[in-house]
């Protein structure tokens, strides 16, 4: 089965982050925040039993104290059934149902706390702490609303039909209650735009926005991982041939700039899919599976556009370019670029000594067997 168009086109957080779209998306827990979580949802769902099998009765407001529990038990079995769904991978919709389930259960418990002041209250909290602060800021907005609508319903309810009164501590609870939930939602706010900032500086090459050496690792790592072990991928490797003179000659600031018009090329010339900086002057692309003749026109892209600007420009640059292909040379990254590079300075030294003369690229590049 191929890789669908969206496996290539993630270049933000290839590991990570599950985007919805170009702008929004979540932060996907891995299999031991998903436990934790879980387990603490578990916890609510004992301590709540403890609780309320401990009364006597409750405000029979909705349900008696037999239903209440019975609703516990509910939320015990779709909870289940939610971890194991979870335990399989976690999407959009298995979050908002969790999320939904602890909301529902806790403004139940609220409606029939028959403390004037119900604790119980205090797991709206831990429902918008547990939540919000593992799956980013859209998510964290959307429990936050379901929280203070739960609390608006079960305090509604309770003054009207549970016969309780608005007293001093009411209020002060409620007032608290408000203050530390926005607090928690504008320090969420500042630590998620710091997360997407160190994640983005772990991953990508400040000087050129390309993917980074770690980044191209995780990246290629996603893809090998989202299909069977011989997912079909086509890796190129570029290496700028007269970078050191151009630097020696130039100066690092040119040198930085050549780097970069070089990687606005390399990516564009590459067409969808993944591209990085691997180091000084080598970059790398991860594709789904081209052809030889696709490679070539590739590769005639590249060359054409770095010559011009080469021209252009006055400065005397060249490209030496190797190919790969999984899963015949490798099922790693490391090993494709193994290949790549022995292609790449097969290239090299078929450099012509004048620009105008082209490179036969028919003994480089060898047609991917089709599988």
């Amino acid at each position: 089965m191929g890789m669908q168009h969206s496996d290539w086109g993630d270049r933000r957080h290839p590991c990570r982050w599950e985007a919805e779209s170009d702008d929004s998306g979540f932060w996907v827990p891995d299999r031991s925040e998903i436990v934790t979580q879980f387990f603490t949802r578990y916890l609510f769902f004992a301590l709540a039993l403890i609780y309320f099998s401990t009364l006597d009765a409750v405000p029979p407001v909705l349900f008696s104290i037999e239903h209440l529990l019975i609703a516990l038990g509910v939320y015990f079995v779709f909870n289940t059934g939610f971890f194991l769904q979870a335990l399989r991978g976690v999407t959009l919709l298995k979050i908002r149902g969790a999320m939904s389930a602890d909301l529902i259960i806790v403004t139940l418990c609220v409606i029939h706390d028959p403390n004037p002041i119900p604790p119980s209250a205090l797991a709206f909290l831990m429902v918008l702490l547990g939540n919000g602060m593992r799956y980013g800021m859209r998510l964290f907005a959307e429990v936050l609303g379901g929280a203070f609508i739960g609390m608006a319903i079960s305090f509604a309810l309770r003054y009207r039909l549970g016969g309780f009164e608005i007293g001093a501590g009411d209020v002060f609870f409620g007032v608290f209650w408000v203050t530390l939930a926005l607090y928690a939602y504008i320090l969420m706010g500042r630590i998620e735009g710091q997360r997407f900032q160190l994640d983005y500086r772990s991953r990508f090459d400040t000087l050129t926005g390309l993917l980074n050496r770690h980044g191209l690792m995780a990246a290629a790592d996603n893809i090998f991982d989202r299909a069977n072990p011989d997912v079909p991928v086509t890796v190129l490797f570029a290496d700028l041939n007269q970078f050191k003179a151009v630097n020696d000659r130039y100066g690092h600031n040119v040198g930085d700039r050549v780097l970069a018009e070089f990687a606005r090329i390399f990516s564009e010339s590459a067409e969808m899919g993944v591209c990085g900086r691997w180091g000084g002057d080598e970059f790398v692309a991860l594709l789904p599976q081209r052809n030889a003749a696709e490679i070539a026109r590739i590769f005639e892209r590249i060359e054409t556009r770095t010559e011009a600007w080469s021209h252009s420009n006055g400065m005397p640059m060249a490209v030496s370019l190797g190919v790969s292909h999984a899963p015949r040379d490798g099922n790693d990254l490391e090993t494709l670029l193994s290949v790549a590079d022995i292609h790449l300075y097969q290239s090299k030294s078929q450099q012509p000594e004048t620009a105008s003369e082209p490179l036969d690229y028919g003994t480089l590049i060898d047609e991917p067997k089709t599988t």
